[in-house]
């Protein structure tokens, strides 16, 4: 009964500095992209809604890196917390263990290893590609349309004239069409007595009456192709998506392994295959490894820890983490033979540590 107690107690203090530090992290990095977003949006005549929606995109990816910096910062504020006032000393006293006093640490460490790990090699690689063809449909979007009678406006390929307009009734007169960019080498062009307009942000609809429709070949004008109708519907989209080169991170794992092994790569980037699919796994063991860290620093300086000493050392232990990390994953894109490994430097060293700092500090 009494570990419930315990447990409970270090849980409520351990999610209160961690949602509060994972809301700081979370936020800086959704301002950063809510800049940019937000500029794109501007510039192609996208809406605010379309920013949070694919702001919503990157919560995954975000979530993976914030979380065990997060994480960590927390378990040295609780435990420096609990070791200034003197909380760890009478623990120690009233019988339990080291191992008692931090089990509740590592079972919500491995909480966050499993949601990281889904996150890592299937949602966020999914979440990305969503967030990347958002990204770049709304690069490929025509600005936004100004209807004028008696003036030429181009619509993507087309050109669109119209004698008057009425504003209330979207009621065109004597509307002139023109393709010059027919992909058979042909002129496009319709004109019609009258038609309706509808402008939406995705798409100009036009509805024509009484008109005409001629194609004339570019190469021998004296080729005609003319038909008359008597109502006839077209639209042009605003939105034209652009062909792009799927980059790695838009795979889950078990696509980038089915490419590693498809003999379709060149060695270049079947080695920044492999050390990405190592990489998430790395992201995914991190709250582990610095739980590992954490716990024995406080417990080795008994009351001298405290809430400074606990942002310090968070901030020594989380740099030297990431800075480990890119020097692994920079060594496995270079060499292929060490593409899986290279990137699990930050945790080998992260093991090390902990296991002096488990076996010899916690002894003095």
């Amino acid at each position: 009964m009494r570990i419930n107690i315990i447990s409970k107690y270090m849980i409520k203090n351990l999610l209160t500095f961690f949602l509060g530090a994972l809301f700081v992290l979370v936020f800086i990095f959704f301002m950063m992209h809510f800049i940019k977003l937000f500029n794109l949006a501007m510039t192609f005549g996208a809406d605010m809604l379309w920013v949070f929606k694919t702001l919503v995109k990157l919560v995954p990816d975000v979530f993976s890196l914030c979380a065990p910096m997060a994480f960590q910062l927390a378990v040295l504020l609780t435990l420096g917390n609990m070791s200034e006032n003197g909380e760890i000393i009478a623990l120690r006293a009233a019988g339990f263990s080291f191992k008692e006093i931090t089990k509740p640490l590592f079972i919500f460490a491995l909480f966050l290893f499993l949601v990281i790990f889904s996150f890592t090699n299937w949602i966020t690689p999914k979440n990305t590609k969503s967030f990347l063809d958002a990204r770049n449909n709304v690069r490929g979007r025509i600005g936004k349309v100004i209807l004028e009678p008696k003036t030429f406006m181009e619509i993507g390929d087309w050109s669109l004239y119209m004698e008057s307009l009425d504003p209330k009734t979207n009621l065109m007169s004597q509307v002139r069409l023109l393709n010059k960019n027919d992909s058979a080498n042909y002129t496009t062009k319709i004109n019609a007595l009258s038609g309706i307009v509808n402008v939406t942000s995705d798409y100009v609809g036009l509805k024509l009456f009484d008109g005409q429709m001629q194609r004339v070949s570019s190469e021998d004008p004296s080729k005609i192709m003319a038909a008359n109708f008597k109502s006839y519907h077209v639209t042009f989209p605003l939105v034209r998506a652009k062909e792009r080169r799927l980059r790695e991170e838009e795979f889950t794992t078990p696509q980038l392994i089915a490419r590693i092994y498809s003999g379709e790569l060149t060695d270049k980037e079947r080695a920044e295959h492999k050390t990405n699919v190592a990489m998430r796994q790395v992201l995914a063991l991190s709250p582990l490894v610095l739980v590992l860290l954490s716990c024995p620093l406080v417990f080795s300086f008994g009351k001298r820890a405290n809430k400074a000493w606990g942002m310090l050392w968070s901030i020594v232990i989380v740099l030297s983490f990431y800075m480990l990390l890119m020097a692994g994953v920079s060594l496995g894109k270079k060499y292929e033979i060490a593409a899986y490994f290279a990137p699990f430097l930050p945790i080998a060293a992260g093991l090390i540590v902990s296991r002096y700092l488990w076996k010899t500090r916690l002894k003095r």
